[in-house]
């Protein structure tokens, strides 16, 4: 809106990134970048400088926008690579966004550690949470199982309404906002890329060959799987919080040591 899309001419430097590379090949501008991925334009002159890379969450976004991998975008991570070389994004543009950013502490009432229990529930009790075991598991009952939790999550917000929704004094967060938040950084980056690209391989199978060996064939099977996997470990991330919130013990079995953005959010009365 308002944002010039297409730059005037293109002029190469000797040192530039694969993204600046890969924007200028398509004639965009970087304002118009920043706008599809809802970030500043200071972020991605920062990232097209080698200087920051983006959080996980911006990179699923610029995947989508660019139709490449983040390999081919110069957007992985060196072995070497320290939190001070993180993104020179705004603070709710992280994988775990409103928790890393600000450190946030509040005391949930009654109605927040009910809500976060039923979301708790939800996320551990799906495909999106289990990892999927090589060679087991179908691909669409996990991005099904993924779009589900749209419907769910926005009945149970609907079902306890303004009272968790409610931000504290000096905070913009509320338990409200982290589901929002959950849905919109970690879900729907992927199944705006993948339901449309895994659903016209499938309108092509066979009536002859099954939909596990159809899927396995697929030449982007790999692909997918990887960016499942990534997207389940930003799931569990969330769901600690929301464990968390609603004063359980975690479910989930085998969970690593909590990030930062899942540590010590709440403090509890």
């Amino acid at each position: 809106m308002g944002v010039e899309r297409y730059i005037v001419n293109k002029r190469p430097h000797a040192k530039e990134t694969l993204l600046a590379r890969a924007r200028k090949k398509r004639g965009w501008t970087q304002a118009y970048v920043a706008q599809e991925v809802a970030v500043s334009i200071d972020a991605v002159r920062q990232w097209e400088r080698g200087r920051h890379l983006p959080y996980q969450a911006t990179i699923h976004k610029l995947c989508g926008l660019f139709q490449m991998t983040p390999e081919e975008l110069g957007l992985l991570k060196e072995p070497d690579s320290t939190p001070s070389r993180q993104s020179a994004e705004k603070p709710h543009d992280t994988a775990c966004p409103p928790l890393q950013s600000t450190q946030v502490i509040w005391t949930p009432n009654e109605a927040e550690k009910k809500a976060a229990w039923e979301i708790y529930v939800e996320l551990v009790t799906r495909i999106p949470i289990a990892p999927l075991v090589d060679d087991e598991g179908i691909l669409r009952e996990a991005l099904s199982s993924m779009y589900s939790l749209f419907h769910t999550a926005r009945a149970i917000l609907r079902s306890y309404g303004p009272t968790i929704a409610q931000s504290r004094p000096g905070s913009s967060q509320s338990l409200s906002y982290l589901v929002v938040r959950m849905l919109n950084t970690i879900l729907r980056p992927l199944l705006a890329k993948w339901h449309p690209l895994l659903k016209a391989y499938e309108e092509t199978r066979p009536a002859s060959v099954g939909i596990t060996q159809y899927e396995q064939q697929w030449e982007r099977y790999a692909e997918l799987r990887q960016q499942i996997t990534m997207v389940r470990n930003g799931l569990t991330g969330y769901a600690n919080v929301f464990a968390q919130i609603a004063g359980v013990s975690s479910l989930i079995p085998d969970i690593p040591e909590l990030r930062p953005c899942e540590e010590a959010v709440l403090q509890r009365s």
